[in-house]
């Protein structure tokens, strides 16, 4: 049996088409088709499979049971080619419209330059809404684009791409460490000053490791700032031990302004996924912006 893809596209779309609007006339209207043609693809489909697929009176039409198992799959293949199309049409058109995202302020600092920024000039008609809200944001419900987390995913309904790992420790200043003594266990940490990246009062918890145990440690911070870009440069300035991730510190750390400490207490990194609603084919905005963000993260590497 001869197989021509153009074809059986024309009359499985013919064959779907009659059975779904129960008729060759209300297909004909529907697909803006002359009614003989439509009968046309049904009879040609028929003599190439060699089976009935309708029958046909004058006042009505129904599926044989040979009809009824090909439809099933004939929908599905139709619909299948469809969306191949729109994969392609996708692919080739621009980015544009509104791109929400959300992140931890941590990574958000380290993206808006080396990818928002970009992202933005190279494709002027798509607006970003950037989202660094604490609170985990429900995707779907609240209508963004793409979520990038760090650490476990609690949501298997969401579809994830690993970016990278997210890295990082406790980093001084030499000469803070001169005039205070390195710690060798977080036990010593309340005898430091420590720097942190929070607006609320009181004891935070910063986390270690023992073997295979993790334990948290209270800290009473002496500074208190809100960006990790701030954190850095004070702890850099001598002002006490902090905790950041590598990319805020990596500056610091290549002119030896700084100094990681308890390395041996210190948590492994996190894996980041780019995290979007299911649905389908990402749309261009979304899809360019993931595909710099991957990017960015394989040749940075290990770095927020």
């Amino acid at each position: 049996m001869e197989y021509q893809s153009g074809r059986s596209l024309e009359e499985l779309a013919a064959f779907v088409a009659v059975v779904e609007a129960n008729g060759f006339t209300a297909a004909a209207r529907a697909m803006r088709a002359r009614k003989a043609t439509l009968s046309a693809r049904v009879q040609e489909l028929e003599q190439r499979l060699g089976v009935s697929l309708l029958v046909r009176t004058t006042r009505s039409l129904r599926l044989t049971d040979e009809g009824r198992a090909y439809f099933e799959h004939a929908r599905r293949s139709l619909a299948a080619a469809r969306d191949a199309e729109a994969v392609v049409a996708l692919a080739r058109s621009k980015p544009s419209g509104l791109l929400r995202i959300t992140t931890s302020s941590a990574l958000a600092g380290a993206l808006l330059e080396s990818v928002i920024t970009p992202y933005l000039a190279r494709y002027p008609d798509v607006v970003v809404e950037l989202d660094t809200s604490a609170r985990r944001v429900d995707l779907a419900r609240e209508g963004f684009d793409l979520a990038i987390r760090v650490g476990p995913l609690d949501d298997s309904s969401l579809v994830a791409r690993r970016l990278g790992t997210a890295t990082g420790g406790y980093y001084a200043s030499p000469r803070y460490l001169d005039r205070r003594g390195v710690p060798a266990r977080p036990e010593e940490l309340g005898h430091h000053e420590t720097i942190v990246v929070a607006r609320e009062e009181g004891p935070k918890d910063w986390p270690f490791v023992a073997g295979s145990r993790t334990r948290s440690i209270a800290v009473r911070p002496r500074l208190s700032v809100g960006s990790f870009e701030l954190a850095a440069q004070a702890a850099a300035a001598g002002a006490g031990i902090v905790r950041a991730p590598l990319y805020f510190v990596r500056p610091f750390l290549s002119k030896k302004r700084l100094v990681q400490v308890l390395k041996e207490w210190t948590p492994q990194g996190f894996d980041v996924h780019a995290v979007f609603p299911p649905g389908g084919t990402l749309v261009p905005k979304t899809r360019v912006f993931l595909d710099m963000l991957a990017a960015w993260f394989t040749r940075n590497g290990s770095c927020a």
